[in-house]
């Protein structure tokens, strides 16, 4: 898979040129409030860099990168229903890519939490939720393959809530962060690149837990820092874009967020193929672009066999900067 598959570089630098629109004149910078480590709840911190306006620290702890001061819930929950980036993402740049992101992400991941379901012995039963589930794409996939009753989705934009229910889905018309226990009682639940977005990733994965069984499983993928294209390009990086990515969470991050939010980790991975790719292509837009040495001579020097060689060597070690958590709830005693 090749970067341009999923994210076309015209239409992904229009939705970054919106982006920083917005994040210049949308927010109240006065009004921002300083938050602790939204991964380990820690408060040190160092400075890391600035970007469109929004400043960037890192974690003292457990090196997580995240926004703080950031903005307020409110005006996070304003920026979504008028945000200028966020119209284009859901109407121009997700129909565009729609088909391809079903083939190359959402099927893949469906694929997975059957694979889930069929190693705990599960025949088809129970709900899944699908939080965040936008157009509707892969509930689609998920109901395909039949390994559950029903499939439900959690969306809080009335127009894509709206898309997924003329598609036979019901939809719960909340942020994850709201949702009770009266909600839904779901074996599975699954949130695929939210976590970075959201102003703290413990109200939502506490959210989460609410609404699964004893036992019950959330699939989870966001950008970890401590990935390789991250930590090469970092401030440089298009995956760091204010004011929609502000939790950039390091592997040892996610870890205490997991745990501290009422969940056992299962499995931990960076299965992520592109963080080459993304390097590349970064350098061909910059050619300037100041790398590491090592990342200079690794792109000028050694041929495509090595790359992919690397970028699984990345992978198995953690290193890469899509990473996918497994975790079940525990139960508390």
């Amino acid at each position: 898979m090749k970067e341009a598959e999923i994210r076309p570089q015209d239409l992904f630098k229009q939705y970054l040129a919106l982006a920083r629109e917005d994040a210049e004149t949308f927010f109240d910078f006065g009004r921002f409030v300083n938050v602790a480590c939204p991964a380990c709840g820690s408060v040190p911190s160092r400075p890391a860099f600035e970007k469109y306006g929004f400043q960037y620290v890192v974690c003292d702890h457990c090196g997580s990168l995240y926004n703080s001061p950031r903005p307020t819930p409110e005006m996070f929950e304003d920026y979504y229903k008028k945000g200028k980036a966020v119209e284009f993402w859901g109407s121009d740049f997700y129909r565009v890519t729609a088909e391809s992101r079903r083939e190359k992400m959402f099927r893949p991941r469906a694929e997975l939490i059957a694979q889930l379901v069929k190693d705990q012995g599960g025949a088809a039963r129970g709900t899944f939720l699908d939080i965040g589930s936008g157009y509707g794409i892969f509930g689609e996939e998920m109901r395909r393959l039949g390994c559950f009753e029903q499939v439900v989705g959690v969306e809080p934009s009335p127009g894509l809530a709206e898309i997924c229910r003329g598609k036979g889905f019901e939809v719960i018309e909340k942020y994850a962060e709201d949702l009770s226990a009266e909600d839904a009682d779901c074996r599975v639940a699954a949130a695929f690149e939210v976590l970075e977005h959201v102003f703290d990733p413990y109200t939502f994965l506490s959210g989460v837990r609410r609404v699964l069984k004893e036992n019950g499983l959330l699939v989870f993928t966001t950008l970890t820092i401590s990935g390789f294209d991250l930590q090469v390009l970092w401030q440089e990086s298009n995956s760091i874009h204010p004011p929609h990515h502000i939790n950039l969470l390091s592997v040892e991050g996610l870890q205490a967020v997991v745990e501290r939010s009422g969940f056992e980790l299962v499995e931990l991975s960076t299965p992520g193929k592109l963080d080459i790719d993304i390097v590349s292509n970064a350098l061909k837009d910059n050619p300037d672009l100041q790398l590491p040495g090592f990342v200079s001579y690794l792109l000028h020097h050694r041929g495509e066999k090595t790359r992919t060689e690397f970028q699984q060597f990345l992978q198995n070690h953690c290193l890469s900067s899509h990473v996918r958590v497994i975790a079940r709830k525990r139960m508390v005693a």
